[in-house]
């Protein structure tokens, strides 16, 4: 692979996974202040702890959901950009019109040399008639052949 197609395949694995995890983090970050805006304040000894209450599941689940789309996201990337990178490759390797420009190539040299050997048989029959037509009008000329 030549380097312009991997740098263009890394770009896009690139802007694949920053698009995910844009996607994540501002999941997550709604996730987060949603936790943090339905926490309790409480006092824990001289200083006051905010703690999470059930009011604040929505926002759990969006945080664990931000980091399901960043996590999947990058897999799914990888996934696209390595089997479409490979793909591409392979294809160049494996050039259907060239190979089957090679077949044809390789086919018409030998329809070609069948051609020729059969207008040499054509040739040598016609003589070997030739000679066999003589050879029977000379025979009747000595006098043997018909009744």
């Amino acid at each position: 692979m030549n380097w312009k197609r991997a740098f263009r395949w890394a770009g896009a694995y690139f802007a694949w996974t920053v698009l995910f995890a844009l996607v994540g983090v501002a999941l997550a970050g709604g996730g987060a202040y949603l936790l943090a805006a339905n926490a309790t304040p409480t006092a824990v000894g001289p200083t006051t702890v905010p703690v999470p209450t059930s009011a604040g599941l929505p926002g759990l689940a969006l945080l664990v959901a931000g980091v399901a789309v960043y996590r999947f996201g990058k897999a799914w990337a990888l996934y696209r950009t390595l089997t479409g990178a490979v793909s591409e490759d392979v294809a160049d390797t494996y050039d259907t019109q060239r190979v089957k420009s090679d077949i044809v190539s390789v086919l018409d040299d030998r329809l070609s040399d069948m051609q020729q050997d059969l207008q040499s048989v054509n040739r040598e029959m016609r003589e070997l008639k030739r000679e066999n037509d003589g050879g029977v009008e000379g025979g009747s000329e000595r006098g043997g052949g018909s009744f």
